[in-house]
């Protein structure tokens, strides 16, 4: 094609939002709906049979997986004299490939994206997709700090594969030794290449790289992992143990390799404690018995077979309800006013504000916010809660009123507080005025402030009598005789 379309489908194009070999991403406008979508467009020649089914297959991933953390796809179709497309959620940001090339990651904002990651690609693994091309250049990173998982055109789940011309599926600087070798494709392979998009994150290099597609892959299958210069210690073991050839030696799964690396990082104790929280709250519960079905001993008579068979559907419909069905989760973003409270989402911690980008999961109710001086606010999450900024009232505080000689009257603000000596109680919220009246002694006042106390006592001066005013009344006198 010489000219970009005007519209693909009922879609409208506004422009172009990238080119790659296969084709071209444009920018576009739902007419219906009014919201901004991305639809990718496949270069003519490159198999439209194939193209439109591995499109197909996206959209039925992306329709059954439906987490914060994953693309959106909403259509797909063949148009005339352009092929097939895939309509998608519009994400304003970058591909996770092009931040890494402006400079690696600081360990806070990566630990921020890998727990995003990791826990859409747990949600995959959940529904019995591999996904197969687990690479930088397939998440998306939104201006607000969401990260997107996308491009599952050849995920594999256990029903059916596609058919495909090549063997290996993937991108090769990614791929498993176990795949190289010819084995399968597993969830670890999945994490193998999540692994090394961590550490690509965090040093800007892959530990296998080598001159030639050909030496990455013997890297790969056949030598240790490359460190760059002055690599820490701990890091250098968190990823040994990650990247082993040996898929049994490796972590058990993605949290418990987040959980070490998290630990190994040069990170201050408050994001320390904030990302594991947030890993924690991602976690996915694991059973810790298993689940027998007991079969009920009956002989199987044409009368009940309908029964039997009607009740087998049954039990493994729901079965792969509670098992398939993936635990509900959105992302929040968390800001209070003024900044640092602690939150507690129903009573585990989560940091300090403001939090971005956590993701939340099951039926999480009641969200706490706690800073020193400050009235604690209890908030309960609603269904459309997406970015909360929360307002935090100053707690009262109280000042010990003594004054010298005693038994001042105290006003606040123009009401009476009683007599001192007397503790006073003090609205956090404006400013006061705090005042001392005595007979016979010059009022004292002050604006009250937190963590600054009173004199003690306050002593109060006497009303100064004027001198000399016997001499004028005298002077005034003799003049008017």
């Amino acid at each position: 094609m010489s000219l970009d379309p005007s519209t693909i489908g009922r879609f409208k194009v506004l422009g172009t939002l990238g080119f790659g070999a296969m084709g071209t991403v444009y920018l576009a406008e739902d007419p219906l709906l009014k919201r901004a979508l991305a639809i990718k467009v496949v270069r003519e020649g490159t198999g439209d049979a194939e193209v439109l089914l591995r499109f197909k297959r996206e959209a039925e991933i992306s329709a059954r997986l439906n987490h914060p953390n994953a693309i959106t796809v909403f259509d797909v179709g063949e148009a005339q004299d352009l092929g097939p497309y895939l309509v998608m959620e519009y994400v304003e940001g970058e591909s996770l490939s092009d931040r890494i090339h402006r400079g690696r990651l600081d360990p806070d904002e990566a630990m921020g994206l890998l727990i995003q990651a990791a826990d859409a690609l747990e949600a995959v693994h959940g529904l019995g997709i591999l996904h197969r091309d687990i690479k930088p250049d397939n998440f998306m990173v939104a201006k607000d700090g969401r990260l997107k998982l996308m491009d599952f055109g050849i995920a594999r789940g256990d029903q059916g594969r596609l058919t495909t011309s090549s063997a290996f599926l993937g991108t090769p600087a990614y791929a498993a030794p176990e795949v190289l070798n010819g084995a399968k494709a597993t969830p670890a392979s999945d994490q193998w290449a999540l692994v090394l998009t961590a550490f690509e994150m965090l040093t800007g290099t892959l530990p296998f790289a080598g001159d030639s597609v050909g030496a990455t892959l013997y890297r790969i299958v056949h030598e240790a992992p490359v460190w760059p210069p002055d690599f820490p210690q701990g890091l250098a073991a968190v990823f040994a143990k990650a990247l082993d050839k040996d898929p049994g030696k490796r972590f058990a799964d993605l949290p418990s390799f987040l959980r070490a690396l998290i630990e190994a990082l040069p990170l201050e104790p408050e994001p320390r404690a904030a990302h594991l929280a947030q890993l924690a709250s991602t976690a996915p519960v694991k059973g810790t018995g298993t689940l027998r079905i007991e079969r009920m001993v009956a002989p199987v008579t044409p009368r009940n077979r309908w029964l039997w068979g009607g009740g087998a559907l049954l039990a493994a419909l729901a079965l792969g309800f509670l098992v398939l069905r993936p635990e509900s989760s959105r992302v929040l973003s968390i800001e209070s006013k003024p900044g640092g409270a602690e939150v507690f989402l129903d009573g585990t911690p989560l940091g300090r504000t403001p939090l971005r980008q956590v993701v939340v999961k099951g039926k999480a109710n009641l969200l706490r916010l706690e800073k020193p001086d400050f009235v604690p606010l209890g908030y309960h999450l609603k269904a459309e809660d997406k970015d909360l900024s929360l307002r935090l009232l100053p707690a009262p505080f109280q000042v010990q009123v003594v004054s010298e000689p005693p038994g001042a009257e105290i006003f606040l603000d123009g009401v009476s507080k009683g007599k001192a000596p007397a503790a006073v109680e003090i609205s956090g919220e404006g400013s006061h005025q705090l005042r001392l009246d005595l007979d016979g002694y010059q009022s004292w006042i002050v604006v009250p402030e937190r963590h600054r106390p009173l004199p003690d006592p306050i002593r109060l001066q006497k009303h100064r009598v004027k001198q000399g005013g016997g001499k004028i009344k005298k002077f005034f006198k003799g003049i008017f005789q």
